[in-house]
């Protein structure tokens, strides 16, 4: 019963700014040295920085870690873990 506890965690873990380990993460939706995009438990979250990478990636562990420089993480307004759309999609919907 703890393991299927454990499967439903989003957590976030930054050190000194240069390292994240993100649980509950679905799947890395597009990546580039400047900005990381995932779709997690908790919705959508951008990463954004400078010389970002994707250090380790285990999608049957729903984690990840990136090293960087991280400046700015932000949430999308969808808080049900789904797809979400980009801010172009919504307006020319």
């Amino acid at each position: 019963m703890a393991e299927k506890k454990e499967d439903n965690l989003h957590r976030i873990i930054m050190e000194d700014r240069k390292l994240l380990i993100i649980t509950g993460v679905k799947r890395v939706k597009s990546f580039d040295t400047k900005e990381i995009v995932l779709d997690t438990l908790k919705g959508g979250l951008i990463i954004r920085g400078q010389e970002l990478g994707v250090k380790n990636l285990d999608l049957e562990q729903s984690e990840v870690e990136i090293e960087g420089q991280i400046d700015v993480l932000t949430y999308s307004d969808n808080r049900q873990g789904g797809s979400s759309k980009g801010v172009w999609e919504r307006i020319f919907k």
